[in-house]
């Protein structure tokens, strides 16, 4: 049994497309992870192995809970589970964002943003209803846990979350005992160049290894953006007969190269360089890149810069952070030009910026530039020092 159990927690997208492609199909799926684009892939294919042509409206159902657990109604999900298909291999139903299998209530960090104010106006609401205790969201864990265990034949329950709490060992146990209860994480860069190569080539296009570079590092290695990003590129290729895709037309057609303007960014910070670092700032709103999100980027920079500084080498670089081998070399060799401690003077700075915004003592783009004008004139003071 434990063998089992080992064998379903290591499942993964690549193995159960190949359980799809040999007609296996599990009553019931729980799947999670932050590359939604496999997952979607994942939840096609059933749709396309068990539901009869003309029979979409019938025999597959889509609950969009959107992070709410509350409003996930159970007997509604228990009638459409019971209810056979009409004409199909198997009922297919899809809850999305259930929240359920979360200990504290299953927002998304995104999520609990933007509702915060509207939660802070019906607390007494919720309070009311029981529906944000622990008690309650102890009981639907509980009613999904008895859901599940009688989960008909006749059924595939996919349950779409952004993320499961494995503390919750009763109903992780159940579900693996049940179905499948995967991770669908972002996939590797060498797997992203040879799945970008792939289509290319299916189109007799070709793509230079720095052009697929490229291109995944500007979408931040997420599937969908960088499928829409290409979908861009196949058709201008198709437009202007080009069947060559090199490093300058990724910079002409596909999205601006945040990471590369924040790496020259922080590069003109450890030069004292003032003023190249806000002309980038100004490049980069007048591209209508969001100030809040330049501002993250940088934040998180500088935390990979503390942490490349820590591990030296790139290769180890590129494997704990989970980015492209040359952005690791870079990240190596930018980290070098900073102590330590001026990195993390800088990291502590980000959040004091970002305190003042939210508190609304300054303005997000006045926070961005004095941010990037007392880190400019440190490391300048540092120069003239060793000078």
């Amino acid at each position: 049994m434990a063998k089992a159990r080992q064998s379903r927690e290591s499942l993964g997208y690549k193995e159960l497309k190949a359980e799809l492609r040999s007609g296996q199909c599990r009553n019931l799926y729980v799947l999670y992870g932050e590359e939604t684009f496999l997952i979607d892939k994942l939840t096609d294919g059933l749709t396309e192995m068990l539901i009869s042509p003309g029979c979409l409206s019938l025999d597959r159902v889509i609950i969009d809970v959107g992070g709410q657990p509350a409003k996930l109604n159970l007997d509604q999900l228990k009638a459409e589970i019971l209810t056979p298909p009409f004409m199909s291999q198997r009922k297919l139903v899809i809850v999305r964002q259930s929240g359920w299998l979360s200990a504290g209530g299953g927002r998304s960090s995104s999520q609990s943003a933007e509702s915060d104010a509207q939660e802070s106006s019906e607390d007494e609401t919720a309070d009311s209803d029981g529906s944000s205790t622990p008690s309650a969201q102890k009981n639907r864990q509980e009613a999904l846990g008895k859901l599940l265990e009688k989960l008909p034949d006749s059924v595939c329950l996919v349950m779409i979350e952004t993320k499961v709490d494995r503390r919750l060992k009763q109903l992780v146990n159940l579900i693996e005992q049940k179905g499948v209860l995967a991770e669908i994480g972002r996939e590797q860069a060498k797997t992203l160049q040879a799945w970008i190569d792939a289509e290319c080539r299916r189109r007799n296009i070709s793509i230079d290894p720095a052009a697929a570079e490229s291109l995944i590092d500007r979408c931040d290695s997420g599937m969908q953006v960088i499928w829409q990003e290409l979908n861009k590129l196949f058709l201008y290729c198709a437009f202007t007969d080009c069947h060559k895709v090199d490093l300058q037309l990724i910079a002409e057609i596909s999205l601006p190269d945040l990471r590369g303007n924040i790496f020259d960014m922080t590069d003109a910070l450890s030069e004292g360089l003032t003023e190249r670092a806000l002309i980038l700032v100004d490049t980069l709103i007048s591209q209508k890149q969001p100030v809040q999100l330049i501002q993250f980027m940088l934040a998180r920079h500088i935390r990979q810069l503390i942490c490349a500084a820590e591990l030296g080498r790139p290769d180890k670089i590129a494997s704990d952070l989970k980015v492209m081998p040359f952005v690791a070399n870079r990240l190596a060799n930018q980290a070098r030009r900073f102590s330590l401690p001026v990195l993390e003077a800088l990291y502590a700075r980000c959040f004091e910026m970002d305190l003042l915004v939210k508190t609304g003592q300054l303005s997000d783009r006045l926070a961005l530039e004095t941010l990037l004008i007392s880190a400019a004139s440190q490391s300048q003071g540092k120069k003239q020092v060793r000078h």
